[in-house]
């Protein structure tokens, strides 16, 4: 496919499974050069997933960039909302 769009799709899973889904998400997209959209609130997977994030706020784009560009950003909104856990906060650290 040219397009893969996913809403959600580790809403309600375990966290080993959801990994199983990132990985299988991110084998398609590179398998079959697709461009692959992902709606999510899961920010492990935004991480895991994406090669270039966009985060929207009241049906707006909000900020565009790597998940290196977020793991370096200075946008302290940004900070707040990705590494609003634990494990997150941990990921960046050993960045």
């Amino acid at each position: 496919p040219k397009y893969l769009f996913v809403d959600e799709p580790n809403s309600g899973l375990d966290p080993k499974t959801a990994i199983v889904i990132d990985e299988l998400i991110k084998e398609i997209t590179d398998e079959y050069n697709t461009t692959t959209v992902v709606v999510t609130h899961d920010m492990n997977s935004v991480m895991g997933i994406g090669d270039n994030i966009i985060f929207l706020h009241n049906g707006k784009k909000w900020w565009e960039g790597s998940n290196k560009d977020i793991i370096h950003s200075d946008n302290k909104e940004l900070n707040e909302f990705v590494f609003a856990s634990k494990f997150m906060e941990a990921a960046k650290e050993k960045l």
